[in-house]
């Protein structure tokens, strides 16, 4: 009896290791939508990663506004980058479909310094409980790597 609760602890503990690791502590953010609206673009089919494909709408916090004028990011600073669908709609435009992802980079200097000090997380269809991060940013990273010159960010010379 004794070794079946030691046995459902320490399974218990594993869940709930195997969730802290998978959460990297970025709350989804709400109303992002009306912080500083940084920049809209749209990647094609073709553009790597495939999973980036879509119309992207870029925003930022009071920090990372901050960030953007004078090149130097304080911890808190966060961009916000909505993704969605595109759909040809004629014409030679494009209409926005369904939410992607919403995407989140945090800067955190001292909690993330393998990733530039930036953490990240995703939520699948901007569902707050669907997070798509499992590796601790490090995959985001991968692509903000070569930006290493520009703090990871992939926007250049268009400051606010």
């Amino acid at each position: 009896m004794k070794n079946r609760h030691l046995l459902a602890a320490a399974l218990g503990l594993a869940a709930a290791w195997t969730a802290l690791a998978d959460d990297n502590g970025i709350a989804f953010p709400s109303g992002y939508r009306t912080w500083f609206h940084h920049r809209t673009t749209v990647n094609m089919t073709g553009h790597q990663p495939e999973g980036n494909v879509g119309i992207q709408h870029v925003y930022a916090n009071a920090a990372a506004v901050e960030g953007l004028r004078t090149g130097e990011f304080a911890d808190g600073a966060t961009f916000v980058v909505d993704r969605f669908h595109y759909q040809d709609a004629g014409n030679s435009s494009l209409s926005q479909g369904a939410r992607k992802v919403v995407a989140v980079m945090v800067r955190n200097a001292a909690l993330h310094p393998e990733t530039g000090g930036w953490a990240f997380e995703a939520f699948k269809g901007g569902d707050p409980n669907q997070r798509v991060v499992k590796d601790g940013g490090k995959a985001c990273f991968t692509c903000h790597a070569p930006y290493a010159d520009n703090n990871y960010l992939f926007s250049k010379n268009d400051k606010p």
